[in-house]
């Protein structure tokens, strides 16, 4: 019976936050609330606050469980083997990256919700958000680049901050360069471009390291 309940639960959590994700996605952050998430995921909003306290508590579960985008939850990073070789390293990084790309893209809540924290970038709530974005960067990094001397958490903030960008523009723009963002195929170039990228890092990378070994 507790089974049931607990799966029964979890069940209308995640419905819950799914109707989020529509509310957002059709009002803006700014003026999505309790009582609209309830109403489209048809429960008494006394819920919404039994399950996560409140407004604050319902947006940092959007963020924390992968409804956001999927790589900021554990399952993603689990699913990342260790060990990897450089030139694994190189694909995962693409893989991460252009996956980040393409969930943000097709998710519009959460391109609204990054423009809600450029907005009210000073309120704790916003920089809960981003600290728990900031740590799952560091979480990735820690795992697949540990060799710090290169500093990867700039790269990949770069990385990050680029694709974030790209895709907020591509909402109001058509192109940029000769870039078509309403294109299938100027997204191509895009993920091309991203792993052209990490290829020639990784390269210049262990020439680096072999140059380092030489010297020493």
């Amino acid at each position: 019976m507790k089974i049931v309940k607990r799966r029964n639960r979890q069940m209308t959590m995640e419905r819950i936050l799914r109707a989020m994700g529509d509310v957002m996605a059709e009002r803006g952050t700014e003026k999505a609330g309790i009582n609209a998430v309830a109403e489209r995921a048809g429960v008494n909003k006394v819920l919404i606050y039994r399950y996560f306290g409140g407004w604050n508590g319902l947006l940092e579960a959007y963020v924390q469980r992968g409804f956001f985008l999927s790589m900021f939850n554990e399952k993603y990073l689990d699913s990342v083997p260790d060990n990897l070789t450089p030139e694994a390293r190189s694909k995962a990084w693409s893989d991460y990256t252009i996956q980040f790309m393409n969930e943000f893209r097709d998710r519009k809540a959460s391109q609204e919700l990054i423009r809600w924290e450029m907005s009210n970038g000073e309120t704790e709530l916003a920089r809960r958000l981003a600290d728990f974005r900031d740590q799952s960067y560091k979480n990735m990094v820690s795992k697949l680049a540990p060799n710090t001397d290169f500093d990867p958490i700039a790269i990949n903030s770069l990385m990050t901050a680029a694709v974030t960008n790209l895709v907020l523009t591509s909402t109001q723009r058509d192109h940029i360069g000769d870039i078509d963002l309403r294109s299938d195929a100027g997204w191509e170039r895009l993920e091309k471009a991203i792993r052209r990228i990490y290829s020639s890092l990784n390269t210049a990378l262990e020439v680096e390291q072999t140059k380092k070994a030489e010297i020493a």
